[in-house]
């Protein structure tokens, strides 16, 4: 038997489809268009002078709800009907990665807003978590690719979807320009959007 075989399909299912696709799929595609919505009213944030704000509160409401969606999904995607990545441990802890990573570098950005002057452990910090998050999201890209466990477009969606998004992130991260930031990140969030949606109704490899 091939390490390919080895990472076979658990058949735990939601009706015809796997539990980790709606489940998985389902709140990553909710958390992308929640913080796409967070996103744009952030632009709004940045046109204030304070925080003492409705905006604020709608932001933050939004961006710690979409924090909260994307855990959701990466569990689920890792240990939801046998997982997307199927048996493979490397995948499951990649995806535990990305969660831990991702909801760590959101929660201190969103933290960032109560500082004068960010502390620079905090930034430290943050880097190891986005260091995490993509590492982790490289590595169960691969899995995902390799193992087969899906086919098409959902099998390639977050090895793909990550360069593009990384890409607008990088772009943005670059700009001092409000609006600029705005669009890119807000393209970022369709992009990952889009791999959630690949989820969904995945093309499933026969077992």
């Amino acid at each position: 038997m091939s390490s390919t075989t080895s990472l076979a399909y658990t058949p735990v299912r939601v009706g015809s489809r796997p539990a980790w696709s709606p489940w998985g799929g389902g709140a990553l595609l909710a958390g992308a268009l929640v913080l796409l919505a967070a996103t744009i009213t952030e632009y709004f944030v940045w046109q204030t002078t304070t925080l003492g704000t409705g905006v604020f509160v709608v932001f933050s409401a939004l961006f710690l709800v979409s924090i909260v969606l994307y855990v959701v999904a990466m569990l689920a995607l890792a240990f939801a009907g046998g997982g997307i990545v199927g048996s493979s441990v490397i995948g499951k802890v990649a995806l535990v990665a990305f969660a831990i990573g991702w909801a760590g570098q959101q929660l201190l950005y969103w933290t960032s807003y109560f500082f004068d002057q960010y502390p620079a452990t905090l930034d430290v910090l943050s880097l190891f978590f986005v260091v995490l998050t993509y590492l982790g999201a490289i590595i169960a890209g691969i899995v995902i690719a390799i193992g087969r466990v899906v086919t098409g477009i959902a099998r390639w969606a977050l090895l793909v979807g990550l360069v593009l998004a990384g890409i607008c992130g990088t772009i943005a991260n670059a700009s001092t320009d409000a609006t600029v930031v705005t669009v890119l990140l807000s393209i970022s969030c369709v992009i990952q959007a889009a791999i959630g949606a690949s989820y969904l109704r995945p093309s499933l490899r026969e077992a």
